[in-house]
């Protein structure tokens, strides 16, 4: 059995193969979704070799996935590559062009699933996509120690990372400011990858970071400088006003190896889902969950945060997408699937529908410098978004 130590040794070949791969020019723009992967399956339904999307390196978003994807290649002979992007385009293109098998995405799996911020475009408009595996992240503020920026309304008159090609990243950090009674115009807004940000907040360029709270590259910065979170210690009408930007969003208690001078902290957390195309393989994705969940005490230790990898742990509920059919058949077997998750399912799956058939009469009688406003307007009339009920 491969133990956790060892796949933490190995996660730096992950790394070589997903540049290797990232840098060799090999994606393209053209193609279609795949239904399955195409090297052929082992006995136990796993796929012999799968490609899967997620965030750049350096981002504790792709050390999961790199310690998870050591485990499969380890111990079960998947071979798995990860293609990383700081962009939700980027993570989705090879998706939908069949080059990849799974894409790892954050609220960019809502705005294609329904058309929305580059995704309400002829070239895209809403995909027919489901989640498998919906494991939590904190992605916080960080500062210099001597900053003095000591609680969020601090951020008054600073640099702040500006993000426009990630709507999910910039829905967030504008989420941060109104948690914080700020506004767009109160910040300094420096235009910035996500990726980027650790190296230009080194370098004197940010007065903050909005990034994973356990990702190497930040224990990297801290071991340079005097490094902390900021907390997020506000009331439940601040969790709102944030939540009016990110709805996918809730404070929670999280924990960092930097930063913490010893004390709890809270910062957003929210899912970043394992997504694929509802008509991909049933047996494939039931594969997949059965693996990540019997196969968690190899890979559990491997970075700081594939404890959130835990299926006893994850939520269930569907959020925003549906549930794809092979999550449904594990967690009907695991007696975890109720009436509820059903109901909910089936009405984001009906509410998909609705919105992939009124999709191209809009597409076809609206400017295009208007489309973006008419199908926010389409939406609202005809397939609003369905409120979760706890």
């Amino acid at each position: 059995m491969t133990h956790p130590h060892r796949i933490r040794r190995t996660l730096a070949g992950i790394a070589v193969a997903a540049l290797a791969l990232t840098g060799c020019g090999e994606i393209t723009s053209s193609g279609t979704p795949v239904t399955e992967s195409q090297a052929g399956h082992h006995a136990n339904g796993l796929p012999k070799a799968t490609v899967w999307t997620g965030y750049g390196v350096g981002t504790s978003n792709y050390s999961e996935q790199a310690a998870v994807a050591e485990a499969l290649i380890k111990e079960y002979d998947t071979q798995v590559r990860i293609l990383g992007s700081d962009t939700g385009v980027g993570r989705l293109t090879p998706l939908r062009t069949g080059q990849a098998q799974t894409a790892r995405l954050s609220d960019e799996a809502f705005y294609a699933f329904e058309g929305k911020y580059e995704f309400v475009s002829p070239d895209w408009g809403p995909q027919d996509l489901r989640t498998y595996w919906t494991p939590p992240t904190t992605v916080a503020v960080g500062v210099a120690g001597n900053s003095g920026i000591e609680t969020l309304a601090d951020l008054e008159g600073k640099r702040v990372p500006w993000m426009a090609a990630n709507p999910s990243s910039q829905e967030k950090i504008m989420g941060i400011l109104a948690y914080a009674g700020l506004t767009p115009d109160d910040v300094v807004k420096v235009p910035v990858e996500y990726g980027a940000q650790p190296e230009m907040f080194k370098n004197g360029g940010l007065d903050m970071v909005y990034f994973g709270a356990q990702s190497s590259a930040i224990i990297e910065v801290a071991t340079q400088m005097d490094y902390r979170w900021v907390d997020f210690d506000g009331d439940a009408e601040a969790e709102k006003r944030l939540q009016e930007y990110a709805p996918s969003v809730v404070i929670e208690e999280f924990e960092s190896a930097v930063g913490m001078e010893d004390t709890v902290k809270h910062g957003p957390t929210y899912a970043i889902q394992m997504t694929t195309y509802a008509d991909f393989s049933v047996d494939e994705v039931y594969a997949m969950v059965k693996t990540f969940h019997e196969a968690y005490p190899l890979y559990a230790d491997a970075t700081a945060t594939t404890k959130d990898w835990k299926f006893e742990d994850i939520d269930w509920m569907p959020m925003v997408l549906p549930h794809h059919d092979g999550l449904v058949k594990y967690l009907e077997e695991q007696g975890l699937w109720t009436p509820e998750h059903e109901e909910r399912n089936q009405l984001l799956i009906e509410r998909g529908e609705t919105l992939r058939a009124g999709w191209p009469e809009v597409l076809e009688t609206t400017p295009e410098d208007e489309l973006a406003e008419t199908w926010e307007q389409w939406k609202a009339e005809h397939a609003p978004h369905i409120p979760r009920e706890d």
